[in-house]
């Protein structure tokens, strides 16, 4: 049986110790990641495939629209932050849509 690469996420959570030495505490975040450690134990088949498929679907699509969106805000108030809030909150909603669409889609 092959090993699940998904699991392989799991070290980005690596990234939330920088945040010690660094002082950067919105690192943290990062430490979320570790979670995905424990897709090791799921079946690595054609039907994980498939669901992983549709939930990086429905992460696409909230990218799509919070990038969209982003572009508009940045537009309308002309304020360069605005930019930065919005990629750190998509990043957060994409890693959410697809955890939480994987998850639902595995039961």
């Amino acid at each position: 049986m092959k090993k699940n690469k998904l699991s392989l996420l799991g070290l980005l959570g690596l990234i939330g110790l920088l945040g010690i030495p660094l002082q950067m505490y919105g690192l943290f975040g990062f430490f979320g990641f570790f979670g995905f450690f424990a897709l090791s134990n799921l079946k690595n088949d054609e039907m994980l495939k498939e669901n992983i498929g549709k939930a990086s679907t429905n992460a696409f699509v909230v990218s799509l629209i919070g990038l969209t969106l982003a572009m508009v805000l940045v537009t309308i108030f002309e304020v360069i932050e605005i930019s930065l809030i919005a990629i750190a909150a998509i990043f957060v909603l994409q890693i959410l849509t697809f955890s939480f669409s994987l998850s639902i889609y595995e039961k």
